[in-house]
């Protein structure tokens, strides 16, 4: 109050205030106790249902006690609370009453009479931070239950057709020969087949999102061009792409440029182009219909040792890159950060290359004996060509808009200032434009990656082994569908939460901070 009358007159005024009759206080305790006990009775009624099913369930029944004692407890705990800290129930507030202290005694008063204050603070049934809190108690516990509920049906239902709810399959012979492993024979286990499909899917998830990083940031520059032939290329180029399903543009691939392209076949009589380096007889690069072949680094000694090598080389290239930042914070010298660490990590793991004798060799491409194979090198089949390029491709549509939208969402006073500067376009794009774009042009290409990962689930209808075609085929061949579907479903997420973890560690460490 701001001084002793106003605060007198209040209480006068209270005082004068009648109080609420007798039977609007019993019709108020009447409804405090009809939902006690409607509260009461559904909690009887829960367990009871169970109790007399004869129900097993230890899960099933502690969520029906808790029903039984805990939320009766809960609600009457909510009701003596209010009615101690603002004088008001549920009853109280449905029939438009409160208790109020006048200076002398404590009244039941109407709460409609202009006269009686507002209370200080709301019910807990009317405070926002409560029902937040309440909401989501409640949303785990309908998740939680509807999990449960759904792996209850599973696992009846799986006993019903006598299907094993163990891993044990995963030790048994997959009993399939799986395209271009070698290495993996049909007597092989099951998780050995599940780990060359996971092995094909990062693969052709890495070298998909390198192309669509690549083609989608200079499509989505070329779309800004001044020159009007290079930006209607470019325009062509997203719009046709991305208004195709990803299913057409694989397949697209896998027929129009391998099955039915002009490229030669593999087979013995019919041997596929080479391409030899000039004055030797060692392939560069082996294409067919069926599979190409580059080169590739063949380990030899002291493999694990050079690795450990190269990691001490990047964490001193670190180091340099830090100490050039800081040198140039503090005397204002330009810092070629990129260089002095490039060349730093560079030098470390020449010299480590040469003293331990030659970790790694070329291996180069050829025909084997039988001619129906490419021995040494890297040799890769058309499912991976055809997935690799047509997501990489499709993916790289949506960058480039990604990338162009990020471009022009950079205040155009930055790209005025480059130029007044002098800098030319490719130097105002490294330096001002594109450094300012990827802050926004991140999150989005989070969710670009995270799609273009799990496209490659499609690389099986041109047969592609990733690990899709891999349970698939385990599952025809009568093991497990639940176990083996579980375990594609984690390996997905794991891989698309890594990507995303690491994308976000990159966005959050690029983003401007204020001081």
């Amino acid at each position: 109050m701001s001084s002793t009358a106003e605060f007198a007159s209040m209480q006068a005024d209270l005082t004068a205030v009648p109080s609420a009759p007798s039977s609007r206080r019993v019709l108020a305790l009447v409804a405090d106790l009809v939902i006690l006990t409607l509260v009461g009775v559904i909690s009887v009624w829960q367990l009871g249902l169970r109790l007399l099913d004869n129900y097993s369930d230890i899960s099933e029944l502690a969520l029906a006690w808790m029903f039984l004692v805990p939320v009766p407890v809960a609600i009457l705990a909510i009701v003596v609370i209010d009615a101690t800290r603002i004088g008001q129930t549920p009853g109280m507030a449905a029939i438009g009453i409160r208790s109020i202290h006048d200076g002398s005694q404590r009244r039941v008063v109407s709460s409609s009479d202009p006269r009686v204050p507002e209370p200080g603070i709301p019910a807990l049934w009317r405070d926002v931070r409560v029902l937040r809190l309440v909401a989501q108690v409640l949303a785990v516990v309908v998740v939680v239950a509807l999990i449960r509920w759904m792996f209850h049906n599973l696992i009846s239902s799986m006993d019903e057709v006598g299907l094993p709810k163990d891993f044990d399959f995963l030790d048994k012979p997959y009993g399939v020969a799986v395209r271009d492993a070698f290495g993996l024979g049909v007597r092989d286990p099951v998780w050995k087949a599940l780990l060359v499909g996971l092995q094909n899917t990062v693969v052709a998830s890495i070298v998909g999102v390198l192309i669509a990083t690549v083609v989608g940031l200079f499509v989505g520059i070329a779309r800004l061009s001044s020159n009007w032939l290079v930006a209607k290329g470019a325009s062509l180029f997203v719009e046709s792409l991305r208004n195709i399903p990803p299913l057409v543009v694989i397949v697209f691939f896998g027929f129009a440029l391998f099955t039915y392209g002009p490229l030669p076949p593999f087979t013995a009589a019919s041997p596929p182009w080479q391409g030899k380096f000039f004055g030797s007889d060692s392939n560069w690069i082996i294409i067919s219909k069926d599979r190409w072949g580059i080169p590739s680094l063949a380990s030899e000694n002291n493999v694990g040792l050079f690795w450990l090598f190269v990691l001490v080389a990047a964490l001193i290239a670190v180091a340099v890159w830090r100490w050039r930042s800081q040198h140039n914070n503090a005397t204002g010298e330009p810092h070629h950060r990129v260089l002095w660490s490039l060349g730093v990590f560079a030098a470390i793991v020449v010299v480590c290359f040469v003293a331990l004798g030659g970790p790694y060799s070329w291996s180069w491409p050829a025909i084997s004996e039988s001619g129906r194979r490419v021995s040494g090198g890297f040799s890769t089949n058309s499912g991976y060509m055809s997935l690799t390029l047509g997501l990489g491709l499709y993916t790289a549509s949506f960058v480039a808009e990604i990338i162009r939208g990020s471009i022009l969402a950079v205040h155009k006073g930055q790209t005025e200032a480059a130029m007044a500067v002098g800098l030319k376009s490719g130097q105002r794009y490294r330096h001002v434009v594109l450094p300012q774009a990827q802050r926004i042009a991140i999150p989005p290409y989070i969710s670009e990656c995270a799609n273009l990962i799990k496209n490659t689930s499609l690389g099986i209808v041109v047969a592609y082994p990733d690990l899709t075609l891999i349970v698939i085929t385990a599952w025809g061949i009568n093991f497990p569908a639940p176990q083996l579907l579980l375990i594609h479903m984690l390996v997905y997420l794991i891989i698309n939460l890594l990507v995303s973890a690491l994308l976000n560690i990159y966005n959050r460490s690029i983003q401007l901070r204020e001081r």
